[in-house]
C-alpha cells in the first residue's frame, strides 16, 4: 500500500490547495524547502493525519492562520499500480474517515523523525552524568511493539502496572509483582532486539563504536509504595574503551549516528502494517556530508518496503540525494520556497516548475497577491535556469541570497543585443509588468491593478519563458 497523492488545503503553513502526486507507483519523495517554506508543515500534515485514526488530534488547531476557509488533509492510497485509488480525508467537518484499521495500523508503524527527536537520546542529558532512555524507549520508541504474552503494546503494558493503594493487600501486590516481571522479560527481549540491530546500522557509517542498554529491571518498593529501577542505561564503548560520560565525549556527529541507529532499530521492530511509511524531516543536521551518504545506503538495505518522505533545508545535499536517486524511478524531488506580503506568508510549490499554473488557480480565486508571489517566481527561476544554462556572467555578491531578478534579467538583455532572441515588445511588456505587478502586489497593499492586467502579466511570462526555451 503506498500514498499515491497528498492533498493539502490551509493546513499550516499552506495557504489555499496544493496537491503533491506521487504517481501510481507510490514514489517516495525527497523535498527542498527554505526555512519557513512549508517542508515541516508537510512533514506534520502526514504525522497528524496518520495519529488523528487513533484519536490524536483535532484539524481546527492546524488551520492556516491567514486563511479561514475551510481546510483539509487528503491521502490517495493504492496497494499497486493496478489497484483501485481509496481517498481519505482529515478535517475539521471530516473527522471518521481516517479511523480505518488500514490507517490504525499505519499509525502505530509509522516512523516520523525529525532533529528534534534525537535530543532525547543524548543532548538532554548533558548536564547529567547517565543518559537515562527509559521513558523514551518505553513510552515513545518502543511503546506501540506488542508483548507476545499480553497482546497489549509495550506502552499500555507500563501503563496497568499501578501500585496498590492499600499496603495491605497481599493478593494484588503479588499480581504486580508478576505483572512486573512479565513486563521486564519482554521489555528485556525488546532491547536485545534494539541493541542487535542499532549496533549493526551504526556500524554502516564506520564508526568504532559499541552500545549498550542496560536494563536492570523495574521493582516494586513496598515500603515507599513506588516503582523503583526505571532505568535504561545507554552506555557506549569507543575503540572498545568504555567512554563514561559519552554525551559529553564524543563530537555531534558520532552522536547523532548513534541516535539515528536507535531510531531507525525501534522503527524497524513495530507491528506490521500493509502502509508503511517514514519521514524524515531534516534529521540529519548534525552530520556532515561524508557521514549523510551512509544514510542512503541504509534507507535503501533496511527500508526498502517503506514509503520515504526525506526533507531537507540543505540545496547541496538535496542535489546529492537527487542525483543518487535519479535511477530506478522510485524517487521524486521537488522543492519548495517562501514568499510573503505585508499580509500574510504563502509557501511556493515547485513541481516541473509549474509556478504559472499556480498562478493561474489565484487569479481565478482572485487573490491576486498569492498569484502575483507565484508569477514572480516563474519569472525568477525562468531567468535564473537561462543565465545558467547559457553561462551568462551574472553579478557577483558575497551572499548569494542577497541577488535578485535585476541581476539576472540584466545578462539576458546583454546577451539578447547579440543574438535578439527576444521580442522588443517582449522586453517592454516584461519591464513594464515588473514595475506595475510582480513587485507592487507582491509587497505593499496595492488593490486598484484590474484583473486584466495581472493576465496579461501572465501572458507576458509565458511568452517570456516560450523565448526562452
Amino acid at each position: 500500500m503506498r500514498i499515491t497523492k497528498i492533498e493539502l488545503k490551509n493546513f499550516r503553513a499552506f495557504y489555499g490547495a496544493y496537491q503533491i502526486d506521487l504517481h501510481k507507483a507510490g514514489k517516495n519523495l525527497l523535498v527542498y524547502g527554505e526555512n519557513g517554506s512549508g517542508k515541516t508543515s508537510l512533514y506534520q500534515a502526514l504525522k497528524r493525519f496518520l495519529e488523528s485514526s487513533e484519536g490524536g488530534h483535532q484539524f481546527k488547531p492546524h488551520q492556516n492562520i491567514f486563511n479561514s476557509d475551510d481546510g483539509y488533509i487528503k491521502l490517495h492510497l493504492r496497494a499497486d499500480a493496478q489497484s483501485k485509488q481509496d481517498t481519505y480525508e482529515w478535517s475539521e467537518t471530516v473527522k471518521d474517515e481516517t479511523s480505518e484499521e488500514l490507517l490504525i495500523e499505519a499509525s502505530r508503524a509509522k516512523g516520523f523523525l525529525d532533529y528534534k527527536d534525537l535530543l532525547g537520546t543524548h543532548y538532554l542529558h548533558r548536564e547529567k552524568d547517565i543518559v537515562n532512555v527509559f521513558d523514551l524507549l518505553v513510552k515513545t520508541l518502543l511503546g506501540n511493539t506488542v508483548s507476545r504474552q499480553t497482546d497489549r503494546s509495550l506502552a499500555e503494558d507500563w501503563a496497568s502496572i499501578q501500585p496498590p493503594p492499600d499496603q495491605s493487600a497481599i493478593d494484588q501486590i503479588a499480581s504486580l509483582e508478576e505483572q512486573i516481571a512479565n513486563f521486564n522479560d519482554e521489555l528485556a527481549n525488546r532491547l536485545t532486539d534494539l541493541q542487535t540491530k542499532a549496533s549493526e546500522i551504526l556500524h554502516k557509517f564506520g564508526y568504532n563504536v559499541a552500545l549498550d542498554l542496560n536494563f536492570q529491571g523495574v521493582t516494586y518498593n513496598s515500603d515507599s509504595r513506588t516503582l523503583d529501577n526505571q532505568e535504561i542505561l545507554l552506555t557506549v564503548e569507543f575503540f572498545d574503551k568504555n567512554i563514561p560520560e559519552h554525551h559529553r565525549f564524543l563530537n555531534e556527529a558520532k552522536l547523532s549516528a548513534i541516535a539515528i541507529a536507535i531510531y531507525f532499530s525501534s522503527i524497524l521492530l513495530q507491528p506490521a502494517s500493509a502502509l508503511r511509511i517514514l519521514a524524515l524531516d531534516d534529521v540529519l543536521i548534525g552530520l556532515d556530508m561524508s557521514n549523510r551518504l551512509p544514510v542512503l545506503d541504509i534507507l535503501d538495505e533496511y527500508f526498502s518496503d517503506y514509503q520515504i518522505f526525506l526533507t531537507t533545508y540543505d540545496k547541496a545535499w538535496y542535489e546529492i540525494v537527487k542525483q543518487r536517486t535519479a535511477h530506478g524511478g522510485k524517487w521524486k524531488a521537488v522543492e519548495f520556497y517562501f514568499r510573503q506580503t505585508d499580509e500574510y506568508e504563502i509557501p511556493v510549490y515547485v513541481e516541473d516548475k509549474a509556478y504559472l499554473d499556480k498562478a493561474r488557480e489565484y487569479l481565478d480565486a482572485n487573490d491576486y497577491k498569492a498569484c502575483a508571489i507565484y508569477l514572480r517566481a516563474a519569472f525568477e527561476i525562468m531567468i535564473e535556469d537561462f543565465c545558467e544554462v547559457k553561462r551568462l556572467p551574472v553579478r557577483y555578491r558575497r551572499n548569494r541570497d542577497k541577488l535578485d531578478s535585476q541581476d539576472f534579467w540584466d545578462p539576458i538583455k546583454v546577451e539578447n543585443r547579440k543574438s535578439n532572441f527576444l521580442d522588443p515588445l517582449l522586453i517592454r511588456d516584461i519591464e513594464l509588468y515588473r514595475s506595475r505587478i510582480l513587485n507592487p502586489l507582491s509587497h505593499t497593499t496595492i488593490t486598484n491593478i484590474p484583473k486584466k492586467e495581472i493576465e496579461d502579466a501572465i501572458e507576458a511570462v509565458e511568452r517570456l519563458k516560450i523565448a526562452l526555451q
